[in-house]
């Protein structure tokens, strides 16, 4: 079974690129390309449980982050802060509707820390390639300004995966995590507000997303000795500043 969902998600990264590269090739009239960075907050979220399990204790991921988790995950986890950058190239296809095509490198996961005890220090880091596909739609557009609205789908591709861990007695280390699968997916919706500059566009950009595979992979060594573990998969947003030219 994991090895058939390895080539479902295989197929849909290889379609991701296929498209990206076909329509970068295109001619397609009103092209514009476009770079934005900024800060990503994302945080797991669990599925395939009743009822809804305490988002700490009830969760064991120590068969995918080792036993350490078990110090810190008494508490509810938090959200992660982050950075990612991204370029684009958007296809206005008619006046207000287009398609736009991007390659993002993103980094998501998960705060453990806590400070109730000891200060412990526990973050989970994945890195991922992205390719986001986009539909989008033009709602306003004055000579200075435009407001537009987009949805989508994206494939991701795991670049590394760590665990940073610090306490007060100890310095801080990191680990990789070989449990997290090579590829993700999932939905997002945004929306952006751009100022024309000169001849080009300077914009704010607002998205969410949530993921919709199973980050981990199980070990071949599991046991049900652990307590009931969910799919965990990812969920955020994203703030960032851009420039379309």
């Amino acid at each position: 079974m994991f090895h058939r969902n390895r080539e479902i998600h295989l197929l849909r990264f290889i379609y991701y690129i296929c498209v990206c590269v076909l329509l970068s090739f295109s001619k397609t009239a009103g092209a514009q390309y476009g770079i934005k960075t900024g800060t990503m907050v994302s945080n797991f979220y669990y599925t395939g449980c009743s009822p809804t399990p305490y988002i700490g204790y009830d969760i064991d991921l120590s068969p995918f982050l080792g036993y350490d988790i078990k110090l810190v995950q008494a508490e509810p986890q938090k959200p992660l802060f982050s950075y990612y950058i991204s370029i684009y190239r958007s296809f206005y296809l008619t006046e207000k509707f287009g398609l736009r095509p991007e390659l993002s490198f993103a980094q998501k996961g998960v705060d453990f820390s806590q400070n109730e005890y000891e200060r412990v220090i526990y973050k989970v880091r994945i890195s991922y390639l992205e390719i986001p596909l986009s539909a989008i739609y033009q709602l306003r557009q004055t000579e200075k300004a435009e407001w537009e609205i987009y949805a989508g789908g994206y494939g991701a591709l795991k670049l590394n995966a760590i665990k940073l861990v610090s306490t007060l007695t100890s310095e801080e280390y990191r680990q990789k995590v070989n449990a997290v699968n090579l590829f993700d997916g999932g939905l997002h919706l945004g929306a952006n507000y751009k100022h024309r500059f000169l001849n080009n566009l300077l914009f704010v950009d607002f998205r969410v997303f949530i993921g919709l595979c199973n980050i981990f992979e199980s070990p071949q060594d599991w046991t049900s000795t652990y307590f009931e573990t969910p799919e965990t998969k990812i969920t955020g947003l994203s703030l960032s500043v851009g420039y379309e030219f």
